[in-house]
This record gives C-alpha cells, structure tokens and sequence, in this order.
C-alpha cells in the first residue's frame, strides 16, 4: 500500500468519524482537514525537492483554523492539534532557512505531523461522543 493511500484512508477514517459521531467543531475540523488534504495534493509541485510554498500556505490556513477553533471551544483536543499542527507548519520554515535539509527528510516530517492532528481529531471525538447522554428510547 503506497503512503498516500494509506493517508487518504486514514483521513477519510478520522473525518467519517467526526461526521458520524462528533458535535459542531469536530464536523467543521473534519471539512476543513478534509480540504487540506486534498488542496495540498493539488498544489504540491516538486514532490518535496523545494519548499513547498503552496502547502505552506494551506498549513498557516489549517493553523490559524485549529488556533480560533482552540480559543472558543470548551474542549481540550483543540489545543494539541493547534500544537501538532505548530510544529508540522515550523518544518516549512526549517526547509525555507536551510536548503540543505535533504528533501525525504523535509517530505517525511511535513507529512508526519499530520497524522498527530488528525489522531487528535479522532480522540476529541471519542471523548465527545462518550460523554454525551445515551438516548433512551421509550416503547
């Protein structure tokens, strides 16, 4: 199984997820990831020999995105996926100051970061859907 596959499954997983089970902000996080991912596959030119300007960008919507999300819900998934993401946005900025940074190693953490935010996702829907009441239905 290629790696882009296995992340599109796993995106999908933890979106469907949040669709299926997840309240307001985990549906609205769920779109906007979904939208990421497929915008960075769109805009990825130089299979991570150069700075990828394009998925920079995406990475700083995606931040800013998880940062409001984090400031205004009463969860606490929202701060260690704006974190997560913080720290995959920071490698772009690493490969804009160094270009010697060997481009595997650039493709590998930007993608791996990723999965943090998404396993987050994942998380603060279980909690969520746990704490809700069950609903009881009469006869």
């Amino acid at each position: 199984m290629s790696m882009k596959l296995a992340f599109t499954l796993i995106v999908i997983l933890c979106c469907g997820a949040a669709f299926w089970r997840g309240r307001e902000y985990e549906r609205w996080t769920a779109v906007v990831l979904l939208g990421s991912a497929a915008a960075s596959a769109l805009v990825e030119t130089s299979k991570f020999w150069q700075p990828e300007t394009g998925i920079l960008f995406i990475d700083l919507a995606l931040l800013a995105f998880l940062v409001v999300l984090a400031l205004r819900s009463d969860r606490y998934w929202p701060l260690y996926a704006a974190a997560f993401q913080v720290i995959g946005t920071l490698i772009h900025v690493a490969r804009f100051a160094d270009q010697s940074v060997w481009h595997s190693a650039y493709a590998v953490a930007s993608i791996f970061w990723s999965y943090p935010v998404l396993l987050t996702l994942m998380a603060g829907t279980w909690f969520e859907a746990r704490q809700r009441p069950a609903i009881v239905r009469h006869p």
